[in-house]
């Protein structure tokens, strides 16, 4: 829409019109162009002529902003700049525009004659490009398309899916430090776009002679068609295993040790009885351990017999009375 944008060159030819005609008539002092037209961030050159000047050191030029009391100071800001150019022309830059350098500039010429300028507009406009667009979430087909600042305020903002526009979207503003406008839109998708599916975000704008345009193609590899849940759901599922196998743990030790602790015992109360049925029967039945030993050892079981025979008969012999 603004072709000037960027071009504060002009045609030395009009300059030297504007001395003639400042020779001519009254000593007058111009500035121009009356009107800049500029993108945020970039430069704004302005031109302050006058009759011509015998010597170019006298020259004395201020430059002020309308509203503001003081004029501007040479190394006061560094976006300023201040180029004497000729005996009859200054110019005044301002580097990095920003919104709020808006408004009316005038200049003021002192030495042979004392004059004003007739000041010149500064018009800054804030374009919405470059759009970006981004996916909220991997599983999630929605988007956003979020513009750079822009000034004016007034917008139209579209969404296309494959070529057909889509009315299913929500816009939000937010306001910056240099009274410029960002949109955020977001697209709301009910279910994951197919894989190759095309959105673009246009925007359209009276800084921009055509809309402004972002597109995005959905790419998606075989992997990323399963399903993918919340990591909070991840996140429980590995706390509840690793409960698991602890509790698994715990209880076979706890079983472990009890198995033993039951064998333990048990061996401990069966082994004294046995013990005590082998006394009894070795009691009872005294003979009949020689009996079975008979066959491994005869002539010891012969003699051991003898033995008892005697011990039994020497008992009856000292058991008797004696005769007196």
């Amino acid at each position: 829409m603004f072709s000037m944008f960027g071009r504060n060159e002009f045609n030395p030819f009009f300059i030297l019109a504007v001395v003639c005609t400042a020779f001519i008539e009254a000593p007058e002092v111009f500035q121009y162009p009356e009107k800049i037209e500029t993108l945020v961030g970039q430069d704004a050159k302005f031109q302050c002529a006058f009759p011509l000047f015998q010597d170019k050191s006298k020259i004395r030029v201020y430059w002020w902003k309308d509203r503001e009391r003081e004029f501007f100071k040479e190394g006061q800001d560094r976006r300023k700049r201040f180029v004497v150019e000729t005996k009859a022309n200054v110019l005044f830059q301002l580097g990095n525009v920003r919104r709020s350098d808006a408004g009316f500039y005038y200049c003021r010429v002192e030495g042979e004659f004392t004059g004003n300028g007739t000041g010149t507009k500064l018009i800054v406009w804030g374009s919405p490009e470059p759009l970006k667009i981004s996916q909220t979430q991997p599983a999630d087909g929605s988007l956003w398309c979020n513009t750079s600042g822009f000034y004016p305020p007034e917008y139209i903002l579209s969404w296309y899916k494959n070529g057909q526009e889509v009315m299913n979207k929500e816009d939000i503003k937010h306001q910056t430090m240099d009274n410029l406008t960002v949109v955020s839109s977001l697209l709301k998708e009910r279910q994951p776009a197919q894989h190759g599916t095309v959105y673009e975000c246009k925007v359209s704008h009276s800084s921009l002679s055509v809309p402004a345009l972002a597109n995005y193609t959905v790419n998606i590899d075989d992997t990323s068609n399963i399903f993918h849940l919340p990591w909070w759901i991840y996140l429980c599922g590995g706390i509840l295993v690793l409960l698991l196998i602890f509790l698994t743990i715990l209880c076979y030790k706890l079983r472990k040790h009890k198995a033993h602790k039951v064998q333990t015992k048990s061996c401990s109360r069966c082994s004294e009885p046995i013990i005590a049925k082998s006394k009894e029967r070795k009691k009872q039945d005294p003979g009949k351990k020689s009996i079975e030993m008979t066959p491994r050892n005869p002539s010891r079981t012969e003699n051991a017999t003898n033995a008892s025979a005697k011990v039994k008969k020497h008992h009856k012999k000292r058991s008797e009375p004696m005769s007196i």
